[in-house]
């Protein structure tokens, strides 16, 4: 695992259709479920708490989600308030917003937590006593608590690669100095792959790319004017360059989730919606083997609308989202409920035939 540990519980009330969870998480997470339970609500919320992290709660919520009324779960007349508990290896983050009558958030409460090797709580340390608009996490807070805390959420940013449209960012020329982490749209792709080209990560990726698309040679690494690069790559057999406007929609996905999955340094978690998309079924194995792999070294959270993708996991791995009584229900896959199943039958196909839930009622 990345040496910050990972998140281990998330209990989470009134945000979106998410009424009241309470969920443990492992190392491997899939999520599984029909079009509206909510798995993409609680993707999302991450990056709800990257903008609350970058003080940029404010707009965000009035820009992307609608304002507070909108947040919360069927708005404030049934929902008072966001709760917020999140609970990493030793150390957790507890928040409550309220909404205000400008369809904003404000502070209630924001703490930061140590927890001691028995799993008491050691240490709280108050960052805001009310009434802020924005988080109190400070990047230098001198306390090493609280920088824990902003260590964990930093990573924790949404990757979706997917927009392969004409005018997709990861289409673009971008700063070949925006190289220290892949972007959540792919946006650097090419600056960031300039950066590890010398690693055996880099090599790796260039190898998992050529078994999806054999006619994939290499990457070519050319410098544009004002220090610009764009993703371009050499045709086996042939000396022309191409860009990545000529590579199909299935194959830029696969190259960025390649990259993302065999970075040298992997970020401590990584959060995917619907990763299948536009996946060849021989491309999903590897993405599901690439998943399981980088998994022992960090923390993957996905959701899948595949039956294919979800047969290459265990039933451990395995979150079922539901609907029930107009609130999203997340519970972990427990073995009794398919061991009957399990010998004829893999986990995805399981789920297809509504033999454990996540299908529509």
């Amino acid at each position: 695992m990345s040496t910050t540990g990972r998140l281990q519980r998330i209990k989470l009330k009134g945000f979106k259709s998410i009424q009241k969870m309470d969920l443990e998480l492992a190392p491997l997470n899939i999520l599984i479920g029909s079009n509206g339970a909510g798995k993409s609500n609680f993707i999302n919320f991450f990056k709800f708490m990257n903008k609350l992290l970058d003080k940029e709660l404010q707009l965000y919520v009035r820009s992307q989600l609608n304002g507070a009324d909108r947040t919360l779960y069927f708005g404030r007349k049934t929902t008072e308030k966001l709760d917020i508990d999140l609970r990493f290896d030793f150390n957790g983050y507890q928040a409550t917003l309220i909404p205000t009558t400008n369809d904003t958030f404000v502070f209630e409460t924001e703490n930061a937590l140590f927890y001691d090797n028995n799993n008491h709580k050691n240490e709280n340390h108050t960052l805001s006593f009310g009434g802020e608009f924005e988080s109190s996490i400070r990047e230098f807070s001198g306390s090493t608590i609280t920088e824990w805390i902003r260590l964990y959420l930093t990573d924790a940013k949404p990757y979706h690669f997917h927009d392969t449209s004409d005018t997709a960012k990861v289409k673009t020329s971008y700063s070949i100095h925006a190289n220290n982490r892949l972007m959540s749209q792919g946006e650097n792709l090419a600056a960031f792959l300039y950066n590890i080209r010398e690693t055996n990560a880099y090599k790796k990726i260039v190898r998992t790319i050529q078994r999806v698309a054999p006619f994939f040679h290499d990457f070519i690494f050319e410098i544009e004017a004002n220090e610009m690069i764009r993703l371009r790559w050499k045709h086996k057999g042939s000396d022309d360059y191409f860009d990545a406007t000529m590579l199909s929609d299935g194959t830029l996905r696969f190259i960025c989730l390649t990259t993302l999955l065999l970075q040298p340094n992997l970020p401590t978690i990584i959060l995917l919606d619907e990763p299948e998309l536009g996946l060849h079924p021989f491309a999903m194995q590897l993405l599901a083997a690439m998943m399981r792999s980088a998994s022992e070294q960090t923390q993957i959270i996905a959701s899948t609308q595949s039956v294919t993708l979800a047969n290459q996991f265990s039933w451990e791995d395995i979150v079922v989202v539901d609907q029930i009584d107009n609130a999203s229900n997340f519970r972990r896959l427990k073995e009794a409920e398919v061991t009957a199943w399990l010998e004829e039958y893999k986990i995805g196909d399981i789920w297809e035939m509504n033999a454990m839930g996540g299908t529509p009622e």
